[in-house]
């Protein structure tokens, strides 16, 4: 009888060791690149005594699965990556890491880029993507400004952390604020994005975030500058603190972030932060502003990807210019919600509310304080649909503005609204060759200065800029180590100010080998449309561009040397720069950079934390 049980045990340990009658075998895995993330739409094919077996595609979380019998090793191909190919021990799921070519596979600057970017201030990494106009200035405030294409002399949005950092009274994105190396992801979306956004989107979408899972956190460094960065906590809650210093201006930030899952799939989410600055440079200037937000999101992916948010923030400065000083402060609220479906064809619908207040004064200069408050109201909906040939983006936003307030003590109300449409459609995005064809509207509203400075108590109707664009982008790429962009790109100016706005440029990258890569662009931009009102000319017509070469090992030594021409104060501006890391410990590595900014060499050395 024991002999029996026992015999029954063995069998049942056999049997449950080998595959069921007519069951074959299955190999899962997942694909990740060198800095951890998944790498979806990756080819794996399977390799056995044989020759090739079956073959699939990793998902949008990098994984895959293969059926079939004798799977020895698989090979991983994929877009701008160096091909893979690992061994398979049975019964174990393979992990494969590819060195994804991050020159190619990134419109902008990378996480990694960015942690060894000799770049204090923060827009000038950003303008390293393709086709974007960095124009710096001398000016304290609102100091440079980014314009996707050139397409805006004003600049674009610029959303921080969630927040749009916005200051209504001035009309301007300042980026003045952020201390050096503190965001560890920047991006610049195009203006077809604006009917989403609204006013001063005409530049296209700046979003940066200082807080990126597996980025570079933590930096101290000293030379002709003092940078300090930490950060503690997890992907789910952090905190940070940055300061920035020269012999010039200071700047110090400081935000914290978290997230709190919910039941059903729910997720609630909160940010805030707080930076300031001051300009001492200039024994003629001085300079002294702050900014602080805080917002809160929540999400239901069941109720239709339901989404909740809604932002505060205050923001106020002084500039002193020979003893005469103006003053600004301004504060906004704003709630949005929103829904989308799923699947192919995605619907898509949006609502917004945002009020704001502020004063402008200048009173030192002989002219009048303006306060006034503006609301505004936003509403847009849409459609997106997408296959392996095409992909397509269809909008349409309405706006409502309600301003009031003036000078004098007297309110000047003045209304207005207007719809502006947006269409971006890809065409054979997968494929070698490829074509982005963009249609779209944005609006610029007057500031609080420019709709009551001058108008002596007496109503005014609410005269905006309107833009119309159209663009093309035709592309080229082996899908391994080359990318060739065309650009070329047309905006109707009307309302307070007319004439056009046109761009072209052409882009390169190469990925010399797998440590070194090449990018260059260059683009020329015409612009007739003078500033606001026709109180200023039209900006000269620029030519920018840029030549960046990288060396890097992953891991070990990573240098970069950059040329670049740029605008300073509307005049060319030529430069050189360069910075090169490598490792101490584990997680550690040492830094040194060198930055021509403002003609000024500024060169800083330390270290910098890896990622985690």
């Amino acid at each position: 009888m024991k002999g029996g049980v026992g015999a029954g045990v063995l069998l049942a340990v056999v049997l449950a060791g080998r595959p069921a009658l007519g069951q074959t075998p299955l190999v899962v895995g997942s694909v990740r690149d060198q800095h951890g993330a998944a790498v979806a739409g990756a080819r794996v094919v399977a390799r056995t005594p044989d020759g090739s077996g079956p073959a699939a595609t990793t998902d949008s979380s990098g994984t895959f699965a293969l059926h079939g019998t004798g799977i020895v090793s698989i090979e991983v191909s994929c877009r701008y990556c160096r091909e893979s190919q690992v061994a398979v021990s049975p019964g174990e799921p393979v992990i494969v890491i590819v060195r994804r070519y991050d020159a190619l596979a990134s419109e902008a600057p990378s996480p990694s880029d960015l942690s060894n970017l000799p770049y204090a201030h923060v827009e000038s990494s950003v303008a390293l993507r393709p086709f974007t106009l960095l124009s710096q200035s001398t000016a304290a405030y609102p100091g440079s400004i980014l314009s996707d294409r050139g397409l805006s002399s004003s600049g674009s949005l610029l959303v921080d952390n969630g927040a749009p950092n916005y200051d209504v009274v001035s009309g301007q994105s300042p980026y003045t604020f952020v201390p050096a190396y503190y965001e560890q992801s920047a991006t610049l979306r195009d203006a077809t994005n604006a009917y989403a956004y609204g006013n001063q989107a005409a530049g296209g979408i700046a979003t940066l975030e200082p807080f990126v899972a597996g980025s570079s956190a933590e930096a101290a460094t000293i030379g002709n500058e003092a940078i300090a960065r930490a950060e503690v906590g997890s992907d789910n809650s952090a905190l940070a603190f940055g300061t920035f210093s020269n012999d010039e201006e200071s700047r110090q930030r400081g935000d914290l972030t978290a997230n709190f899952p919910l039941e059903a799939e729910q997720s609630f989410s909160i940010a805030g932060g707080s930076e300031q600055d001051r300009d001492y440079g200039s024994a003629t200037s001085s300079f002294a502003g702050s900014y602080s937000f805080a917002d809160a999101a929540f999400n239901d992916p069941r109720a239709l990807n339901l989404s909740l948010s809604t932002v505060m923030d205050r923001g106020n400065y002084v500039s002193t210019t020979l003893q005469w000083p103006t003053s600004t402060a301004w504060s906004d609220t704003g709630f949005d919600a929103s829904v989308h479906t799923n699947g192919p064809i995605v619907a898509f619908a949006d609502a917004g509310v945002r009020s704001s207040s502020g004063f402008y004064d200048a009173q030192s200069l002989g002219l009048e304080r303006v306060g006034a408050t503006l609301d505004q109201t936003r509403a847009d909906a849409g459609v997106a649909a997408s296959g392996n040939d095409f992909s397509v983006t269809a909008g349409v936003g309405a706006f409502w503005f309600d301003y009031a307030g003036g000078t004098y003590g007297v309110s000047q109300p003045a209304r207005t609204s207007l719809a502006v449409p947006s269409l971006d459609a890809k065409l054979f995005p997968n494929g070698k060759w490829s074509l982005n064809l963009q249609a779209s509207g944005s609006f610029t509203l007057p500031t609080f200065a420019e709709q009551y400075l001058y108008a002596e108590a007496q109503p005014m109707p609410v005269e905006l800029t309107r833009n119309a664009l159209q663009a093309a982008i035709l592309s080229y790429t082996d899908g391994a180590r080359v990318r060739v962009e065309f650009e070329g790109a047309t905006e109707n100016v009307s309302g307070s100010a007319g004439g056009r706005v046109s761009s072209m440029g052409l882009s390169a990258i190469w990925q010399v080998a797998p440590a070194i890569s090449l990018r260059t662009w260059t683009m020329h931009v015409t612009d007739t449309a003078p500033i606001y009102g026709g109180l200023f000319p039209p900006t000269p017509a620029p030519t920018v561009n840029a030549i960046w070469l990288t060396y890097d090992t992953g891991g070990a030594i990573r240098a970069d040397v950059l040329y670049r021409r740029d605008l300073l104060d509307e005049l060319p501006f030529y430069h050189f720069d360069g910075a090169i890391s490598g490792p101490i410990g584990d997680r550690l590595r040492w830094y040194a950079g060198a930055e021509d900014r403002m003609h000024r060499t500024f060169v800083d050395a330390g270290v910098r934390f890896s990622a985690r």
